[in-house]
Formats: structure tokens, C-alpha cells, sequence
């Protein structure tokens, strides 16, 4: 069996360089909360929305001003959501370069940091594309392996076995009027047929998540915790509230020369999550401002795993 030299979408994270995270992080724009507002509690406008689960794309060397207005099209797609006109929020989007590439799925997943480590669709435009799945489970397997016998060599493979280099949720479905989203992955669906084309076993613990929720914080909601009393099947939780700082920016750990777009930083309380047992569920909550002791949250993401 041949095995890739894996960089998964959280390792790329850390390996992201320490110095431009903190020129953001002591920068004005940094510091600048969102204008946007959800459509929720006393300001909904419908009962429940079913969002479309929209397909990563590829957006290598566009400009930042063609993924802007991506990703504005999508927001429109449920206008019935915002409060007002939606305004891309410039401490998550304007790291992004111009005619720079992006950490492609297929590229990182099978052939890790390098020239090719920017095939296939952006890893960001899961979330990018989907811009009301307020906190994703970003989910990977450890390795990916194929038999040599059948394929030729690592392109060989991620042409012709038609695996899923990526999980997105089978359904999401906010609630406006109690401020709630619940999110569905089908993890044993996925990691099934990940096994069929690789023709080996998987155990859960291989295939970990991050949480990414710059969507939220593109929304307003500014502070996150994964509750440890309703949450199950989960190696950790949150113990208190973190801040939500992650952006995108071009790094340099794709390898890709000049660097890629990709997403920074590593925060500890969203990354490392391992499922101990199928079904599991995070439940987590958002809030717009630091919440005090006991503050009942402004928001609540419900993420099902099966």
C-alpha cells in the first residue's frame, strides 16, 4: 500500500506563519467586529430555512474582489436571513491576495505541501460557499493509502477511485425564531466509502475535526464554546468562551511558491476534536459580545454526526 505524505486543512493551520498572524492580530482591522446581523428571535422573518449545501469550487488566482462577490451570491441566496444588506466583514477577507492560489482539497489531502498541494477545489470554499453554516466540522482522515497493485502511482489513484476528499453536511436547517442551527454529517456514510477505495479500515479516532466558524463571525457572533453538559461522543468540549479570530490570509504553508490563501490561526479550543462513538452531537454556542458567567447564549449550532 502507498501512502501520501498527508497535510490536512488543520496542519496547514499550524504550520501557518507566526508573524503575519500577529501583524493581523495587532492591526485595527484585527479588532473590527462585524456589521452584519442574522434575521433571529424577535427580528426573524420565517420560521425555518433549509439551506442548499453548496459544492466546494476551485479559486485559484482569482481576484479578491471575484471571491467577495462569490460569496455574496450565496449570502443572497436566503436574503430572508439578514437583517440588512449584507457587508463582507475586512478582518476575515482582506488578507485575501489577488491572483494567488488556494490549499486545494485534493492537492493537500494526497500529496501535502509542494506544487501540487493546490489541485482541485479550495478547501476554503466549503465555508466560503456556504455562508450561513455558522460553525462547520471541518473532518479528515489521518492517511490516505491506495493499492498498488490496481494504481499506478498517487494521480493515478485520486483519478480514477473517486473518493471523498471532503464531508459536507447531508442537511442544515436554521430555525430563526430560536436562533438555532442543526447541522447532519453522515460520517459512517463517509468514512464507508472511504474505505472501499482505499480497500482499508478506518477507526474513528483517525478521523479527526477543527471547528471553523469565521461564517459566524462574518454573522456578528464573535465568541464560541462547545457546551460540555448536551454535547456526546466528543474527546473534549469547551470549558469557557474563546474568541472567534480566524481569517484568511496568504501563507506559506502550502508550499506552493508565493504562497496560498488558506485560513489562520490555530486556536486551540476549535481544533483536536476526535468522536468517540457514532452518533455523537456538539452543541455549540455563539455570542456577539464576551459573554458573562451564566449568559445565555445569542445563538446555537447543533451538529449532528452519524
Amino acid at each position: 500500500m502507498q501512502k501520501s505524505p498527508i497535510s490536512s486543512h488543520t496542519s496547514a493551520i499550524l504550520m501557518a506563519t507566526i508573524f503575519i498572524y500577529m501583524a493581523f492580530a495587532g492591526s485595527s482591522r484585527a479588532q473590527t467586529y462585524s456589521s452584519n446581523r442574522l434575521a433571529v428571535g424577535n427580528q426573524a422573518k420565517a420560521a425555518t430555512v433549509n439551506l442548499n449545501i453548496n459544492p466546494p469550487t476551485d479559486l485559484n488566482f482569482k481576484t479578491r474582489a471575484e471571491i467577495i462577490e462569490l460569496r455574496r451570491r450565496y449570502m443572497y441566496e436566503h436574503p430572508e436571513l439578514l437583517s440588512y444588506q449584507y457587508v463582507p466583514t475586512g478582518s476575515i477577507f482582506d488578507g485575501i491576495e489577488d491572483g494567488k492560489p488556494w490549499c486545494g482539497l485534493e492537492g493537500d489531502m494526497l500529496y501535502g505541501p509542494g506544487e501540487k498541494s493546490i489541485l482541485g477545489a479550495a478547501e476554503e470554499s466549503r465555508f466560503l460557499n456556504n455562508p450561513f453554516v455558522l460553525v462547520a466540522a471541518n473532518i479528515n482522515v489521518s492517511r490516505y493509502s491506495f493499492n498498488d497493485n490496481k494504481y499506478s502511482d498517487m494521480d493515478d489513484f485520486a483519478h480514477r477511485s473517486f473518493i471523498p476528499f471532503y464531508l459536507l453536511p447531508s442537511s442544515a436547517v436554521i430555525y430563526p425564531q430560536q436562533s438555532r442551527e442543526i447541522l447532519t454529517y453522515k460520517v459512517s456514510e463517509w468514512l464507508a466509502a472511504l474505505e472501499r477505495g482505499m480497500e482499508t479500515k478506518f477507526k474513528l479516532e483517525e478521523a479527526p475535526f477543527d471547528l471553523v466558524a469565521y461564517n459566524a463571525r462574518d454573522l456578528g457572533y464573535n465568541f464560541i464554546q462547545v457546551d460540555s453538559a448536551y454535547s456526546k461522543g466528543l474527546n473534549k468540549t469547551g470549558s469557557s468562551p474563546v474568541e472567534i479570530s480566524q481569517f484568511i490570509h496568504c501563507g506559506g504553508s502550502c508550499g506552493y511558491p508565493g504562497g496560498c490563501n488558506n485560513m489562520s490561526p490555530y486556536i486551540k479550543d476549535l481544533h483536536d476534536f476526535n468522536l468517540t462513538a457514532l452518533p455523537a452531537q456538539a452543541v455549540v454556542y455563539l455570542w456577539r459580545q464576551k459573554p458573562g458567567t451564566k449568559q445565555p447564549a445569542d445563538f446555537m449550532v447543533v451538529i449532528n454526526f452519524q
